[in-house]
């Protein structure tokens, strides 16, 4: 049940919300004429002049779960803040004021929000950009896909379930407008996990090597999907600019310059924005690439036990009724190779702890795959916040990074440590970055330079954080 101070033009709007989700509301006033237009809406009215008294007889505030205090008197809403609180410790009270050097002092009395005109005019106005950012892309990507014949999707070597889903999105709206596509990748699938995903969904990726990227010029036009930066595929002709990004991370797209790009670095995947295209653009889903959507989110967000908005709950709640219950169980539960296991063994017997982080340094290593999974085993130890696990693929170092530290954003910890060595991207929670052997001493000692590069990169990331190698100040 909900009660509300003043029946004004606030006040009746909140009432006809409340309402209309089936919520008993009680409405108090002075003004008989704004208490009839709620009374027409079903809610119960009380005359009353709050200028006069505030023995409000007959009334048992204590009974009410939300309180909204909406009256243009300032004093008025004061004084109904702090009889509301005395009399009702539980409910939930929400304030309006006339500005925001108000807010202070009215959570001080007791309020548990406080609106403002200038920040509710200002939040207005950026769910409006948003949207209106929204709508627009949507028209511009409509625009460039049914002027084209041909699209290529390229993403990044080692693609996890995020960016594959997200680019069988993206190739189901290119078709839906009659566009040939095609989806490329340069590297490996390596995770168990991922390899089953493609085989149960029965995806068809393009896997071609550096020397025959040359095809990619064929297309009218190149996507990149979910891939930070062009340094996260080798198959990307150099001499070529991508049409459109699409991407939850933070990424390079300022010096890419595209003429689609949707960057949203708050939303837990990219197959959120991607499923938000394919709603709005009114295309069936089928099982299939609902459960690979579905999928991608629920690994990106790490099930909603990372960073994520409101979009992502909105995708999943869309996407629920389309997908393959029993497929998706199988994905989410692959068995583990003997690599994988030899991998993860090694980054138990080798962690190195440092106060709340943990590093682990694993060697040569065969799939990047396995060093995420590292990390993920390794952030489950007791008291640890931050997880870092670093392997050497071929001629390349990896390093693949976790946090649960609400404090830490890991991606700019890793970008600012690792990007002038090579290419650095990830989200708040989970990151990433790629080295070339080459920005470490040369030695043929394999050994050796397995220790040079755990070294090297423990003392780049602990001095980004400002920390010695013990993890202290």
């Amino acid at each position: 049940m909900s009660l509300i101070f003043g029946a004004g033009k606030i006040g009746y709007a909140v009432s006809l919300v409340l309402k209309k989700r089936g919520k008993e509301v009680v409405v108090i006033d002075k003004n008989m004429q704004a208490l009839n237009r709620a009374e027409t809406i079903g809610c119960k009215t009380y005359l009353f002049d709050f200028t006069k008294s505030f023995n409000l007889i007959g009334l048992n505030i204590s009974k009410f779960k939300e309180i909204i205090i909406t009256t243009s008197d300032h004093k008025v809403n004061i004084e109904a803040l702090k009889i509301s609180r005395e009399l009702n410790k539980e409910a939930l009270i929400i304030v309006n004021a006339p500005s925001s050097e108000h807010i202070s002092g009215l959570k001080k009395l007791g309020a548990d929000f406080v609106v403002t005109p200038d920040r509710s005019m200002a939040q207005i106005i950026i769910n409006q950009l948003e949207l209106s950012s929204y709508w627009r892309n949507k028209d511009l990507l409509r625009k460039m896909l049914e002027k084209s014949k041909s699209l290529a999707i390229v993403m990044h070597d080692n693609p996890d379930p995020d960016a594959m889903s997200s680019s069988y999105a993206l190739k189901a709206i290119a078709e839906s407008m009659k566009v040939n596509s095609d989806i490329y990748y340069g590297g490996e699938i390596g995770h168990e996990g991922n390899k089953m995903m493609v085989e149960l969904l029965k995806w068809d990726f393009k896997k071609i090597t550096e020397h025959k990227k040359y095809i990619l010029r064929e297309y009218d036009l190149i996507a990149l999907i979910d891939m930070p930066n062009l340094s996260n595929t080798t198959i990307f002709p150099s001499e070529l600019k991508p049409d459109i990004i699409i991407d939850h991370h933070y990424t390079e797209e300022e010096k890419i310059n595209a003429e689609f790009t949707d960057i949203r670095p708050k939303v837990g995947a990219t197959a959120t924005i991607m499923t938000s295209y394919l709603r709005d653009f009114g295309i069936e889903v089928n099982e299939q690439l609902a459960t690979g959507l579905m999928y991608g989110i629920l690994v990106d967000t790490n099930n909603f036990k990372r960073n994520f908005e409101k979009e992502d709950t909105e995708a999943v709640y869309y996407l629920k009724p389309k997908i393959n219950k029993e497929l998706l169980n199988i994905i989410e539960n692959p068995n583990i190779s003997s690599i994988t296991l030899d991998v993860l063994s090694k980054a138990i017997n080798n962690k190195k702890i440092y106060d709340k982080y943990v590093i682990s340094n694993v060697g040569y290593v065969e799939t990047k795959e396995s060093l995420s999974q590292s990390a993920d085993l390794l952030l489950k130890l007791e008291g640890i916040t931050v997880s870092l696990v670093i392997g050497i693929i071929e001629d390349h170092v990896f390093v693949s990074a976790r946090s649960r530290d609400q404090v830490i954003d890991i991606s700019k910890i890793i970008i600012k440590a690792f990007s002038k060595m090579g290419s650095a991207g990830g989200h708040m929670n989970f990151a990433a970055a790629k080295i070339s052997i080459g920005a470490f001493s040369y030695t043929e000692d394999r050994e050796i330079l397995v220790k040079i590069v755990g070294d090297k990169i423990t003392e780049n990331f602990f001095k980004t954080l400002k920390l010695n190698s013990k993890g202290s100040m």
